[in-house]
């Protein structure tokens, strides 16, 4: 029995395959070394902080009025 990595409890079986320049590679790699993370770590951290910061959208322009101090009154009479 060989000593190798262990099993991960949740395995990465799907690959992607990016193009990128050699400024972006030196970036994510330089980037990844600072925060001692793996490129798939730092990548997945900045996808994480874009969900993070993205913009919530309005469904209910009422509900936004109304969170606004603008009521609109339904009835048309």
């Amino acid at each position: 029995m060989g000593a190798g990595r262990p099993k991960a409890q949740i395995p990465r079986e799907k690959r992607l395959d990016l193009r990128l320049t050699d400024f972006e590679f030196k970036k994510i790699a330089r980037v990844a070394k600072e925060k001692n993370l793996t490129k798939t770590q730092a990548i997945l951290n900045g996808i994480d902080l874009l969900e993070k910061n993205k913009p919530q959208r309005i469904v209910n322009v009422k509900e936004l009025l109304k969170k606004r101090g603008i009521n609109i009154d339904d009835d048309d009479d």
